[in-house]
């Protein structure tokens, strides 16, 4: 007994240190915040913090736009000409133009703000709203438009909503 006394100690010693060393319980996916369900929400809640900037009156901005995020830089030029980063929001108007060239879709309609393109009509709503333009006897129908984004964030995401009703068939 006494030649294994002298072992077990500093083995002991040593199995405790690690055991206190041992990692804490680490973070799961549901203890992180959702950070793009959050910029989500403030692009596409009634009301954005900061700035005096105000909806139009019985203005619902019911429709978004897809592929804002591939139009960053246009939506940022965008912000910056109406110098509204603390404002979280730009109210205006925008263009829907038929896009009968684009690869992926002949009914694709794209959604351009002052000369700005910043999206487009969703896909599977598209053939809808080239017809609704075609009918208007336009080339172009013009909508009301929301810009929208998160001003506590520095690089936030930025949204777009419209004032669209589609008219399906």
């Amino acid at each position: 007994m006494k030649s294994i006394a002298p072992f077990l100690l500093p083995v002991g010693i040593l199995l405790l240190l690690v055991l206190r060393k041992a990692p804490k319980k680490r973070a799961t996916s549901n203890d992180r915040p959702d950070f793009i369900a959050k910029a989500s929400a403030a692009i596409h809640s009634d009301e954005v913090s900061g700035g005096d900037v105000q909806a139009p009156e019985g203005v619902d901005y019911n429709y978004d736009v897809v592929g804002e995020s591939f139009r960053r830089d246009g939506l940022l030029a965008l912000v910056r000409s109406h110098k509204a980063f603390d404002t979280g929001e730009i109210y205006g108007s925008a263009v829907l133009e038929l896009e009968p060239t684009n690869e992926c879709d002949p009914t694709a309609v794209k959604v351009v703000v002052e000369g700005v393109h910043v999206g487009y009509i969703p896909k599977f709503d598209s053939p809808a709203v080239t017809e609704m333009i075609k009918k208007s006897g336009k080339s172009v129908y013009e909508v009301p438009v929301r810009i929208g984004w998160d001003t506590n964030s520095p690089s936030p995401l930025i949204g777009v909503r419209l004032q669209l009703t589609v008219e399906r068939a």
